[in-house]
């Protein structure tokens, strides 16, 4: 269960790292619509969303693992999951971007 918690967590953080690069770097935008709002109205606020306010609430979730093991496991799965996914998918796109530019952006 720790282990899904830091995996979720990490790749929460990843998921940061990878849309600044990709919002700052490249002109690309968040892609999930509860934040891409933010993102383009007002980035600390985005940046303490994502970096502050997911992890807490991934947190919480580890949290009700005694009261509902099965929910806690399965959210906590999804969350790390949906995150990587999320990663993988703009590796993919960071990768052609680089791959059409080439290596000078």
């Amino acid at each position: 269960m720790r282990i899904l918690l830091f995996l979720a967590i990490v790749a929460n953080s990843c998921d940061l790292f990878a849309t600044a690069v990709g919002i700052h770097g490249f002109g690309n935008r968040e892609g999930n619509p509860l934040l891409s709002g933010v993102a383009s109205q007002n980035w600390l606020v985005f940046v303490a969303i994502k970096g502050a306010v997911i992890p807490l609430l991934i947190w919480w979730l580890y949290r009700y693992r005694h009261r509902t093991p099965q929910l806690s496991v399965a959210g906590l799965g999804i969350v790390a999951v949906a995150l990587t996914v999320a990663v993988g998918q703009w590796l993919g796109w960071i990768a052609a971007v680089v791959h059409v530019r080439g290596a000078g952006f």
